[in-house]
């Protein structure tokens, strides 16, 4: 099997090379016979994958296709992704939002590379503290008055008022700051 210039091998993923404890396993079973009697539970994940030329594949809910990969595949994926020659060391969402970008799928990519992190001597310590200058912030005005407003409804006041208002609705305008107030006596109840 040919290498790539970073050491990394391709995933190759075979049937026959499966083992007996792999997650893929009883889906692809049932995909290629499904008449066979199987848990129900595997009879609704199998929903969600398709078996095209010997390879799974999950389906997202956009209709695209993730090659599923296999524990040993997953495990140089990861460290791959994390660390190889494009390695960012990035946090676990952002790695699993690559990976599956890149198109391939399994079930525990984020416990798996928690785990993987936690292994890690180097991804436990903390990198070096930025020392940027700050910058000025500069505010975003809205350009007439009244066209931007935020809404929100005070929680539940104690004790309420002499007329038994318990609630606040409060507008605000962002170009002003101008804020309107009205009382309530129920979260449905319609303002006079």
């Amino acid at each position: 099997m040919a290498q790539h210039a970073s050491g990394y091998q391709p995933i190759l993923n075979t049937l026959s090379a499966m083992d007996v404890g792999d997650w893929r396993k009883e889906i692809i079973d049932y995909l290629e016979d499904p008449s066979k009697k199987v848990e129900r539970r595997v009879r609704f994940q199998a929903t969600k994958y398709v078996l095209l030329e010997d390879e799974l594949y999950y389906r997202t809910i956009d209709e695209v296709l993730l090659k599923c990969l296999g524990d040993d595949d997953a495990k140089s994926l990861m460290g791959e992704i994390h660390e190889g020659v494009c390695g960012a060391h990035k946090s676990a969402l952002k790695i699993k939002w690559m990976i599956r970008r890149n198109g391939y799928y399994w079930p525990t990519i984020l416990e798996d590379f928690f785990k993987y992190f936690k292994g890690r001597q180097g991804c436990q310590k903390f990198g070096n503290v930025q020392r940027a200058l700050a910058s000025a912030m500069n505010p975003i005005i809205k350009p007439w008055s009244f066209c931007g407003w935020a809404i929100d409804l005070i929680g539940q006041i104690y004790p309420p008022s002499s007329k038994g208002h318990k609630f606040i609705l409060v507008a605000t305008d962002y170009f002003t700051k101008w804020v309107e107030a009205i009382p309530l006596k129920k979260k449905s109840h319609r303002p006079i």
